[in-house]
């Protein structure tokens, strides 16, 4: 476990939000959703930690989603989030980001959603266990999230 690693979902989702509209590229609630669900597989996998974030992901009809991000965010709707200030973030963030971006860039929010729906990811189990009417408190488990995750970079490498 990384000590010197900032865990605080917002954080990181505010400087998700900072780095990609720094290159062009706009970013949704539920964009922002699956990008901070893949950037801690991202961190789980390269680290072989149990967590990044000390929030968990539940399950929704969209995928993975973080409840405090969700409501701190949802005034946007489908339209791009717009911040006021810069956050800085410690340096032993930034490669997972870099990666995240460097993924992901290209994706649209459908993407990412197709992504997280993948036969076999912990979502798709979830919605298959409960026919497709998820309740909003069913939590997403990480380890589940970081073996996927593994799973597909191993099949696409």
């Amino acid at each position: 476990m990384d000590n010197d690693i900032d865990r605080d979902i917002l954080n990181n989702a505010k400087y998700i939000i900072q780095y990609f509209n720094a290159y062009g590229a706009e970013v949704t609630n539920l964009k922002l959703e699956k990008l901070l669900y893949f950037l801690e597989a991202i961190y789980m996998v390269a680290t072989n930690d149990d967590n990044l974030f000390l929030d968990d992901f539940t399950a929704w009809n969209f995928g993975p989603v973080s409840i405090k991000v969700y409501n701190q965010y949802r005034k946007f709707g489908n339209l791009p989030i717009e911040l006021d200030n810069n956050i800085s973030i410690p340096d032993t963030n930034l490669p997972y980001i870099t990666k995240l971006y460097d993924l992901f860039k290209d994706y649209s929010v459908l993407d990412l959603v197709s992504l997280s729906h993948m036969s076999d990811s912990p979502w798709f189990k979830i919605n298959e266990q409960y026919f497709e009417k998820i309740p909003h408190n069913i939590i997403i488990n990480k380890h589940e999230t970081r073996e996927w995750f593994r799973s597909i970079i191993v099949e696409s490498e």
